[in-house]
């Protein structure tokens, strides 16, 4: 839990942003729309975040998010 909480630290505000978006079901168009950016820039965040993280499936990632707390938040 403690090396998870520190990959969690290590990642961009951005990065947890869309971290909170994707473990709550969004699809990359629907991140990008809510955050203001384009699709491939999601698209890069979410690479840079699995990477961090080491996920290595987006199931992965979920279940991370999901010890850590990340929720996301309603704007």
């Amino acid at each position: 839990m403690l090396d998870l909480r520190s990959l969690f630290d290590s990642l961009t505000p951005r990065e947890q942003e869309v971290l909170a978006l994707v473990a709550g079901g969004l699809l990359n168009k629907q991140i990008a729309a809510e955050i203001g950016l384009a699709e491939i820039t999601v698209k890069i965040h979410r690479g840079h975040l699995m990477k961090k993280m080491g996920a290595k499936s987006l199931a992965d990632l979920v279940r991370m998010a999901e010890i850590l707390g990340v929720r996301r938040t309603k704007p």
